[in-house]
C-alpha cells in the first residue's frame, strides 16, 4: 500500500485552508497527486405540476451552486503550489455521494471534521455515509491543523475485519512513526483480546514498523481510552476501524466510531 492518489472532500460555504495546507503538505511527502473536490445539491426538486414558483427557486439555488463551485476551485488551485500535479472536480450532487463515486481514484480520502450543523447532506459531507460507502481509507482532520505529525501514532485494535483493513491501510503512516502503540480495550476476555494485539503487534513488526501494545481498561468509554491514551503518547493520530450498520442513513456508525468522529483535537485515520 502507497499513497499516490489523495482526495480531500471541501464544502461549499467555505474553503477551509487549513485543510487545504494538509492535504498539500502530505501530497508533497508521499509524492502523490492531490484531487480537490466539491458538491451541493439544492433541496428544492421542481418536479412536474410543482408550479412556476419551485421552478424559479430550483433555478436560483443551481446557480448559486454552481457559481460557488467555481469559487471553490479557483480558492483551491490558488493554495495548491505547480509542483504537486492537482485536479478539481465539482459537481452539483448531493457531497457524500459525489465522494464516494470519485474515491475510486483515491488511495485516501481527506476531510475536515465537521460541525454540528445539519442540512440533510445537500451541502455538507455526511462522513458517516462516506465512511461506509467509500471503500477507502479516511482521513478526518483535526479541526485547525494544517499539518499531519504523525510521529507518535495511536492505533486503536479490535479483533475484526475493519481494524485489520486500517493497519494496512496505514501502513505507510505507521512505517514512517517513530512510535506506534497498538492498544485494545478490556471488555472482560483479556486473554484472547490480549492474545490478537500481540498478533496485530507481530505483523507491524513485520513491516518495520516501530510497535509496541498495551491493554487498557474501559474506563469512561473505548473512545474516550484510546483518545487519553493518545494524548499521554503524545501522538496526533489514531488509526481505528470504522464500524457500522447500514449505508441508508446518516450516523449509522457504531458507538466507537460516532464518538472518535466527536473527538476533537486531534486527526483520525479509518477504514471500514
Amino acid at each position: 500500500m502507497e499513497i499516490r492518489n489523495i482526495v480531500v472532500g471541501l464544502t461549499i460555504d467555505a474553503v477551509d485552508a487549513d485543510l487545504v495546507a494538509l492535504a498539500v503538505d502530505l501530497a508533497r511527502h508521499h509524492k502523490a497527486s492531490l484531487t480537490g473536490f466539491v458538491a451541493a445539491q439544492p433541496p428544492v426538486v421542481a418536479s412536474m405540476g410543482a408550479g412556476d414558483v419551485a421552478g424559479v427557486l430550483y433555478t436560483e439555488q443551481l446557480n448559486e451552486i454552481e457559481a460557488s463551485i467555481k469559487d471553490v476551485r479557483d480558492k483551491f488551485k490558488a493554495q495548491v503550489p505547480a509542483s504537486i500535479k492537482a485536479d478539481f472536480a465539482g459537481r452539483v450532487q448531493q457531497p457524500a455521494i459525489g465522494l464516494i463515486d470519485v474515491a475510486r481514484k483515491a488511495d485516501l480520502i481527506i476531510i475536515g471534521s465537521a460541525g454540528e450543523a445539519r442540512d440533510d447532506g445537500f451541502r455538507s459531507i455526511d462522513i458517516g455515509e462516506v465512511l461506509l460507502g467509500a471503500g477507502r481509507p479516511v482521513l478526518l482532520v483535526a479541526q485547525g491543523a494544517s499539518k499531519l505529525k504523525a510521529d507518535k501514532i495511536v492505533v486503536a485494535w479490535k479483533d475484526t475485519k475493519e481494524a485489520r483493513r486500517a493497519i494496512v491501510d496505514a501502513l505507510p503512516l505507521l512505517k514512517a512513526a517513530s512510535d506506534v502503540q497498538v492498544v485494545v480495550i478490556d471488555e472482560g476476555n483479556l486473554g484472547p483480546e490480549r492474545e490478537s494485539m500481540l498478533d496485530a503487534v507481530a505483523w507491524l513488526e513485520s513491516h518495520e514498523v516501530k510497535v509496541r501494545g498495551d491493554v487498557l481498561p474501559d474506563e469512561d468509554g473505548a473512545a474516550n481510552a484510546i483518545t487519553k491514551a493518545a494524548k499521554t503518547a503524545g501522538a496526533d493520530l489514531i488509526v481505528s476501524g470504522a464500524y457500522g450498520h447500514s449505508r441508508l442513513r446518516e450516523w449509522l456508525v457504531g458507538g466507537v466510531t460516532r464518538d472518535l468522529l466527536a473527538t476533537p483535537g486531534i486527526h483520525r485515520f479509518l477504514s471500514n
